[in-house]
């Protein structure tokens, strides 16, 4: 086997030691464009973009991750857009990505796995079982060592025992599923990948959204860009976090000036009566705190009054995830489902959480209404205030296929 012949998205995996990374999607999607199985084309303002191209009768069968890729386009051209750009396909739209993603990842190892490249993910069990019998083979041979050694011996390797003991606490956060590993074909494979002259084709961009996995864009923690059609015209918007700003509040103000005008008393006391023993640094402490406070609460407030109190619009949805919280009084789980929408008059989307969904812990139950109630491309009527990322009222204007 020719590794340089290797298609993108396995040369994808070698570079990721194992695992797919988001950078093989782009390259999955140049290689078929390459190979006539998409269009490419690029804009005015040299974003590369592709289109589906019509499959003939005499075309070959598309690969499964080529498959994959021919349905995130089809699945990202709604609103009457019919071409998609290549960072469109990435992460950013929640949990319409992940969902696909995982499908995608399989796809790759799959082929990686039958060109010999890989090995599959070793059973939990079975990786308890070896780590199990090489710490029992360790403690052993020490205790042996301890019973049958002479004493000065016997304190060494007690000593050693110990620290052996302690390294055992770390082991509890190690994870006991055992990820997809390369072969001696697949490694092999990689170095030669990495000294190509076309590596950094394949790498991955240091900050590339999502990159870190599904925790890493979801949920919408921190302000990132997400890729929209809305208006038939693909463009970017910069989505909000889903929490409220912590700092910036009227209240924090009022304490602050308390605090300020009690030092300020409590420095003019200190200069008019005897001084105490402790010394006057003691005193301008307060002053200084309330002045470093102030001045970090002021940008933030500027901040919080740049985003309107109030605001009604009609946007689409760029970015639909959920996640759970856990409640002990009483025992139960819950399930909040929350989006991003655009707003096309500031190019912004806020981030909002529409929907919760409460059951008893450990128990299996979905809702899938509440699931599907948004889903991305939606167009929705929004009465809502960004700033305290509260939705006074939503309604679905246009909803997109719920087939798909």
């Amino acid at each position: 086997m020719t590794h340089r012949m290797l298609t993108a998205c396995v040369v994808n995996l070698l570079m990721g030691d194992g695992e797919p990374t988001p950078k093989g999607i782009e390259t999955t999607a140049l290689e078929m464009v390459r190979t006539g199985r998409l269009q490419g084309e690029e804009k005015a303002d040299g974003t590369a973009t592709v289109r589906i191209v019509p499959q003939t009768a005499d075309s070959a069968p598309l690969r499964p991750v080529e498959e994959l890729v021919v349905e995130r386009i089809r699945r990202r051209c709604r609103g009457g857009v019919d071409r998609v750009p290549i960072g469109a396909l990435g992460p950013g739209d929640g949990d319409e990505f992940w969902v696909w993603w995982r499908g995608f990842q399989d796809s790759v190892r799959n082929e990686a796995t039958a060109l010999g490249l890989i090995r599959p993910a070793r059973n939990k069990y079975v990786t308890l079982l070896y780590r199990g019998a090489a710490l029992a083979a360790w403690f052993g041979a020490m205790w042996a060592g301890v019973s049958f050694s002479p004493e000065w011996v016997r304190g060494i390797l007690k000593s050693v025992l110990l620290l052996s003991l302690l390294g055992l606490v770390p082991l509890s956060d190690v994870p006991l599923e055992s990820g997809p590993r390369l072969t001696a074909a697949g490694r092999q494979a990689a170095r030669e990948w990495r000294a190509h002259d076309r590596a950094g084709e394949h790498r991955l961009p240091k900050r590339e959204v999502g990159a870190a996995g599904p925790e890493s864009a979801l949920p919408v923690r921190e302000p990132r860009r997400i890729w929209s059609s809305y208006g038939r015209s693909w463009h970017v918007v910069d989505a909000g976090p889903l929490d409220p700003p912590r700092w910036g509040h009227l209240w924090q103000f009022v304490v602050l000036a308390v605090t300020v005008c009690a030092a300020f008393v409590a420095a003019v006391d200190v200069t008019l009566t005897a001084r105490p023993p402790v010394g006057w640094e003691w005193d301008t402490v307060p002053v200084l705190t309330g002045v470093l406070l102030w001045g970090l609460w002021l940008p933030a407030r500027r901040r919080v009054l740049a985003v309107p109190d109030e605001s009604s619009f009609r946007g689409a949805v760029v970015s639909r995830w959920d996640y759970e919280t856990h409640h002990d009084d009483p025992y139960t789980d819950v399930t909040h489902y929350c989006c991003s929408i655009e707003d096309p008059a500031t190019r912004k989307a806020w981030s909002f959480e529409v929907d919760q969904w409460s059951r008893p812990m450990f128990s299996r139950e979905r809702n899938p209404e509440l699931k599907d109630r948004f889903r991305v491309g939606d167009v929705v009527d929004v009465h809502c205030s960004p700033r305290r990322r509260k939705i006074h009222q939503i309604s679905v204007v246009e909803a997109v296929s719920r087939t798909d």
